[in-house]
C-alpha cells in the first residue's frame, strides 16, 4: 500500500484512457453506475478507499511551490536594494570610449531638485572646477 505523494506518470495516465477494455465498455454500456463498485469487485473497492485516503496527488501541491517561487522571485526582482526611489533612472549599457578604454553599465539617476541636492552640487561643481586651487600645495 503507498503512504504519501503519488508519482505522476504520463503512459499509466495514457493506457487507462486508451485502454480495450474501457473501449468496449463505454461503448457498449457495460458500465456501472458510479459508487456500485462494491457489488462488482469489493476486493478492488476497499483497496481503492483506503489508497486514496492514504495517498494525496503530488501535481497540486507541485503547482503550488512552482506559484509560490515565482512569486518570491518577481518579488525579489522587483525590490530596490538601493532603498531610493530610481522613477525616472535610465541604463546606461556598457562601451568603450575613444581611447579604447572600457566603461562599465550602470544606472543613471535622474537630476534632484531638492534643495539640499542642488545646493550640494553647487559645492561639488565649485570644486571641481577650480580644482582645489584655493589650496595649499605641497612641493
Amino acid at each position: 500500500m503507498k503512504f504519501g505523494f503519488r508519482i505522476p506518470s504520463i503512459t499509466k495516465r495514457i493506457a487507462a484512457r486508451t485502454s480495450v477494455k474501457r473501449i468496449i465498455r463505454h461503448n457498449l454500456g457495460f458500465k456501472a453506475p458510479r459508487g456500485m463498485g462494491w457489488l462488482t469487485d469489493p476486493k478492488r473497492a476497499l483497496y481503492n478507499k483506503v489508497y486514496n485516503k492514504t495517498s494525496r496527488g503530488c501535481l497540486l501541491n507541485l503547482m503550488l511551490l512552482f506559484v509560490i517561487c515565482v512569486a518570491i522571485i518577481m518579488s525579489i526582482s522587483s525590490c530596490n536594494n538601493s532603498g531610493e526611489d530610481n522613477s525616472g533612472a535610465v541604463y546606461v549599457k556598457p562601451s568603450v570610449d575613444y581611447k579604447g578604454k572600457y566603461r562599465k553599465g550602470h544606472i543613471r539617476t535622474p537630476v534632484s531638485s531638492k534643495p539640499d541636492a542642488i545646493k550640494s552640487r553647487n559645492r561639488s561643481r565649485y570644486y571641481y572646477h577650480t580644482m582645489g586651487k584655493y589650496r595649499k600645495r605641497k612641493g
